[in-house]
């Protein structure tokens, strides 16, 4: 296997994250994506969607998206169980996995795609070109202090997010609330006693250290 990762994005980072808890190995190549790396033929030939992260199985088979390759190495590698272990426990961690993604993660990129100038006729991922839509800025950052009042009020109930462990759900949300202070300048914690508590505890892991660091 050959993992495609670019350290400065949220998702390749979720699937460097996850390798690390899970402790595996993985050969990396690392994309620069502000060089342009993803848009060379040679790249596009591999990987036709021009985004990161992907992993490239022994078989050839190209996988593209983040929740997919997790998916992947949690069926490969089931322990440490970092989706769930029953039919209950999967479906907490997915329900709060599309909550931060839907909430959290598409409200940074309304402001990230939408504010800088260097996005200017790319305002979504992908080989396609599409124009920035100012008025999305500020509607994005509105979006983001509901999601982290949401977060906050959910672990006002409890130590985690889905599940009354460490889980898939809390690797997203902790890499997504990162991604969003870059993009906002912002602190998301501030005002927020139980984000902030979870988000301290979070920093800690030897896996986020590794991987983050």
């Amino acid at each position: 296997m050959r993992y495609f990762d670019f350290r400065l994005a949220p998702s390749p980072t979720k699937v460097r994250l996850f390798i690390a808890e899970k402790g595996l190995e993985i050969p990396t190549v690392e994309v620069n994506l502000r060089e342009g790396e993803h848009k060379t033929p040679e790249f596009l030939e591999k990987i036709p969607t021009a985004t990161v992260p992907a992993l490239e199985l022994d078989d050839g088979t190209m996988l593209t998206e983040s929740h997919a390759i997790c998916r992947f190495l949690e069926v490969e590698h089931p322990e440490p169980s970092l989706m769930g272990r029953d039919a209950k426990e999967q479906a907490l961690v997915l329900m709060w996995n599309d909550v931060a993604t839907l909430e959290g993660y598409l409200a940074a990129q309304e402001v990230l795609r939408n504010e800088q100038p260097g996005f200017a006729g790319r305002a979504l991922p992908g080989p396609h070109g599409f124009e920035q839509i100012p008025a999305l800025v500020d509607r994005g950052r509105q979006r983001l202090d509901y999601f982290f009042d949401k977060l906050d009020a959910r672990l006002g109930e409890s130590d985690f997010i889905a599940l009354d462990r460490f889980t898939y759900a809390d690797l997203v949300a902790y890499v997504y609330k990162g991604f969003a202070e870059r993009v906002t300048h912002g602190d998301y914690s501030a005002g927020r006693d139980n984000l902030k508590r979870w988000a301290d505890s979070i920093a800690t892991r030897p896996a986020v250290q590794s991987a983050m660091g």
